[in-house]
């Protein structure tokens, strides 16, 4: 019972920050579980609970989704992040991590304080770069999420719901092939389930608070509290890693 408390709890947080940021869920709640689990149950839990949220967000905004761009970055994705895992498992990345974490810091700042000038356009090549440095990422750090909102912010420009929609759906893709990969890795076991039941919970009383948050603030505000979470998990990925 005590486990399961220190799940929900984390997990209310992860789902609060996945639907007022877009991403998020699973860096928030990997501070806490690594405090009571094994990192490798942390991970395959992380992403159960992250997983529901997506799935929960992307089914809510389902309306506004729009297949057609996120079907090429996901097929981008999936290429970069098997070559980067093939990779990663014959290569020393320690010390790398935290260099990821500057360059996010970085980025956080440069949209913070630059963002008017950024201008991506929906084409095959805005989506190839966004994808491919997310699927490196996520293959090699395990975040994945950064470059790809970057890219939804900018083609989704100010329909807050449309950029939502979009990036649940994007992530509810990639993380299926993350579920499934660590399923059949024997990451993800039976075990895992009773403790994976509260962090759903938790991830819907998140997300049931953060939506609420969202519908109530435009989209200038939504975006500097993507921009400052960016240059957060950026500088938590640095001092953790350093």
């Amino acid at each position: 019972m005590e486990k399961m408390l220190y799940v929900l709890l984390p997990c209310i947080g992860g789902g609060l920050v996945q639907s007022t940021t877009g991403f998020g869920g699973g860096i928030f709640i990997m501070l806490f579980f690594p405090l009571f689990l094994p990192i490798l149950q942390s991970s395959a839990l992380s992403t159960l609970t992250s997983l529901s949220a997506v799935l929960m967000l992307a089914w809510k905004y389902r309306a506004y989704a729009k297949p057609k761009i996120v079907i090429l970055p996901a097929a981008v994705y999936f290429v970069f992040s098997f070559a980067a895992i093939r990779f990663a498992s014959g290569t020393d990345l320690s010390g790398l991590k935290a260099y990821f974490g500057l360059f996010l810091v970085a980025m956080s700042a440069y949209f913070i304080f630059f963002a008017d000038r950024l201008k991506i356009k929906a084409n095959f090549l805005s989506a190839f770069i966004c994808a491919g440095i997310s699927g490196i990422a996520s293959g090699l750090f395990g975040i994945g999420g950064p470059p790809m909102v970057v890219y939804m912010l900018a083609i989704t420009g100010d329909d807050k719901n449309a950029y939502i929609a979009n990036t649940q759906l994007f992530f509810a893709i990639t993380s299926i092939y993350t579920t499934l990969v660590r399923i059949f890795s024997g990451i993800i076991t039976l075990e895992l389930l009773p403790l994976a039941v509260p962090g759903i919970i938790g991830m819907y009383i998140g997300k049931s608070i953060g939506t609420g948050i969202i519908e109530k603030i435009n989209v200038g505000t939504m975006k500097k509290l993507i921009y400052v979470f960016l240059g957060l998990s950026g500088a938590l990925t640095f001092v953790t890693n350093i």
